[in-house]
């Protein structure tokens, strides 16, 4: 199996990327990080959309400059997941990046969240859901508050499907990180994940001696995946 470099993307207002090289040895993480929130400028909708949209994939445009990856490996958007306005400004983001990839026949990969979660095995441990069985419980004996609190008296809170993929990712990448990805690194854990994805799609391919399945849109659509 050849090295392959992957530029895996989390595309938001605050994208988190990972660059990583994919081959039988292994997988390599050559950098990563979360770009800067970039907010709404001030104009009038749509233009301002676009506007905003164009700055992010600027951003996006400079990463794929400097790691000029063989493949870019980027979440799908889910329709109805997030509120109308949120949503469409996504799409404007994902229209230029597609875009992009047309006309620069670069190679690409769309991972729907499910898919991706369930093959770099982001599960609940046992000391997961014992935790989050304490914090309801806690709430359920205590109607007066949305907090809750450990026999030791330290406030706890509910583990969610992004604390399991930011612990996921320091299992994964914890040799290649500065330090412990944490709750606010969210964006940046699931590229890490993103591109790990890919190059367990390429490692089994390669064992099973096959071509690894590049899913596109048009399988999504169809629904062939």
């Amino acid at each position: 199996m050849e090295s392959e470099r992957i530029l895996s993307i989390d595309l938001s207002s605050k994208t988190g990327w990972a660059s990583m090289v994919s081959s039988n040895s292994g997988i390599e993480l050559e950098d990563y990080g979360t770009l800067p929130a970039i907010h709404q400028p001030e104009g009038p909708y749509p233009d301002v959309f676009v506007d905003w949209a164009q700055l992010v994939f600027d951003e996006i445009d400079k990463l794929i400059e400097k790691y000029v990856p063989n493949i870019l490996v980027i979440e799908e958007t889910v329709a109805g997941s997030k509120a109308v306005y949120s949503q469409k400004f996504l799409e404007f983001c994902h229209y230029l990046l597609a875009k992009f990839i047309k006309e620069s026949k670069t190679r690409s990969i769309y991972l729907l969240t499910g898919a991706w979660r369930s093959e770099v095995g982001c599960k609940m441990t046992k000391e997961e859901s014992k935790h989050n069985k304490e914090v309801k419980a806690y709430k359920s004996a205590h109607k007066d508050t949305k907090v809750a609190y450990d026999i030791n008296g330290k406030r706890i809170g509910k583990l969610t499907k992004k604390h399991i993929n930011v612990r996921r990712a320091n299992e994964i990448f914890g040799k290649f990180l500065k330090e412990p990805l944490r709750k606010k690194d969210e964006d940046t854990a699931d590229s890490l994940l993103l591109g790990y994805c890919w190059h367990l799609r390429r490692l089994k391919a390669n064992e099973n001696n096959d071509k690894v399945k590049e899913v596109n849109m048009e399988d999504i659509l169809r629904g062939n995946v």
